[in-house]
């Protein structure tokens, strides 16, 4: 069976080590065309590959998106790998606020790389989210940028701009929304509306519209003016009130029922301000 793990980092390397076999005469004779790829940390041998076999590490694939993780941009959800390390991936979403403008950008944006000879680096959005062999397989053929690990391939996986270009034509659909919610009015009426569209019941009836409400009108920025003011109490409660630990809020916020209410916000609240 396939070994599958999932883990929090991939912070091993691999070397590319002489491989030898017994020749006729009991002596070791080191095979010229051939090499192995081994895992630095435990010395797990990952497969054969040819001697021109160009290995590209786990943290420098990991470079095209660790400064938008950074920045908040991105969230890693699903990393891990297959065979002890002879496959890796890492598969990240855009944070909240851009996940909601739209089923196209729900998708995961997907690392993936062997460090066997059959195994392309393969990058860019896939909506397979890879929990084993099979839906590695399944995300590897939907990806649209594919390297194989000849000379150079370490050049051209750092030079792509597959995921640079997927994120910021996400940031634009977004912008797109955003201004539209923060150039049309809202009244404390329309609020009270779209807290019943969102939350599927009457106000009265949610637990915190009182808190929702004062955050509408003073929360942070907000003049409760706008429908961004709308926008901006729902996230706000989500990521700072919801929950009494830090942990709580974001899992809340980024995973949970928070994240859910916080899309249909956007949603419900970009239809009513194009009415």
């Amino acid at each position: 069976m396939t070994a599958f793990a999932v883990t929090d980092n991939l912070d091993w390397t691999v070397s590319k080590r002489s491989l030898c076999f017994m020749g006729n005469d009991g002596e070791l004779v080191k095979w010229p065309s051939k090499v192995a790829v081994v895992r630095d940390d435990n010395g797990k041998c990952l497969g054969a590959v040819s001697s021109d076999y160009e290995t590209v590490q786990n943290q420098d694939l990991l470079k095209l998106i660790q400064p938008m993780v950074d920045e908040g941009v991105l969230t890693v959800e699903n990393m891990g790998y297959l065979s002890h390390g002879a496959k890796v991936f890492a598969q990240a979403k855009i944070n909240q606020e851009f996940q909601v403008i739209g089923e196209s950008y729900k998708a995961y944006i997907t690392l993936l790389n062997g460090h066997i000879g059959n195994a392309s680096v393969a990058i860019g959005p896939s909506a397979t989210r890879v929990i084993c062999g099979n839906t590695f397989a399944m995300a590897y053929s939907g990806l649209g940028e594919k390297y194989r690990h000849h000379v150079g391939v370490n050049d051209k996986v750092l030079s792509s701009t597959a995921i640079l270009n997927y994120v910021d034509g996400a940031m634009k659909k977004y912008s797109q929304y955003v201004d539209k919610l923060a150039t049309t009015r809202c009244t404390e009426t329309q609020f009270r509306n779209a807290l019943e569209s969102i939350y599927n019941k009457d106000t009265k009836d949610i637990r915190n519209a009182k808190q929702l409400t004062n955050l509408f009108y003073a929360g942070k920025g907000n003049e409760g003016k706008t429908f961004y003011d709308a926008f901006n109490s729902i996230t706000e409660f989500a990521s700072n009130y919801s929950r009494k630990s830090v942990a709580g809020r974001l899992n809340y916020s980024q995973f949970g029922q928070g994240a859910a209410i916080n899309q249909r916000a956007m949603s419900v609240l970009t239809e009513m301000a194009t009415v």
